[in-house]
């Protein structure tokens, strides 16, 4: 994970003048154990710092992205998350909820690294590999909605065989 310092560093070897606003962007990045979208950014830091705007944490984001120190993942829709680990990794994004956690089981990339040179000749150095389905919260609120219009049908049904 990377620190407040490390963003920093990133941001001003690209050139970027490191302002209180962006150094609290930076320093929030560096505490959040979450993919968080620019909203939750924005809001989060806009406690501490009123005065932030919108386009500021947005910018921010962006160059941090640019510069490879963070990873954009797209949920869908307009729906963006942003990870805070910029090294191989597996992120499980839930269709549902748009929830991003990482898996934190071991993933032996290097021989899908391995594999794929193999198969095509090209050189991977990096990866960043992103499941989607739904999360177990989001299983389980939709057994819960089938169980109910179940239900609700079946009670319906009755209703209507008793006229």
């Amino acid at each position: 994970m990377l620190t407040t310092r490390d963003y920093l560093n990133a941001l001003q070897s690209g050139g970027y003048r490191i302002t209180d606003q962006r150094r609290a962007v930076c320093d929030f990045l560096a505490r959040t154990p979450t993919h968080p979208t620019p909203s939750q950014v924005y809001a989060q830091v806009s406690e501490s710092h009123p005065e932030i705007s919108r386009a500021t944490v947005y910018n921010t984001l962006n160059a941090l992205r640019d510069l490879g120190a963070i990873v954009e993942i797209s949920v869908g829709g307009d729906h963006t998350h942003y990870d805070t680990n910029p090294e191989p990794h597996v992120n499980l994004v839930c269709l549902r909820c748009g929830q991003v956690v990482d898996y934190a089981g071991d993933v032996p990339l290097a021989a899908l690294y391995e594999i794929v040179h193999a198969q095509t000749g090209f050189q991977a150095v990096s990866a960043q590999v992103q499941m989607v389905g739904f999360c177990a919260e989001c299983q389980a609120r939709k057994r819960d909605e089938i169980r109910r219009q179940l239900q609700a049908s079946t009670t319906f049904l009755r209703e209507e065989t008793k006229r």
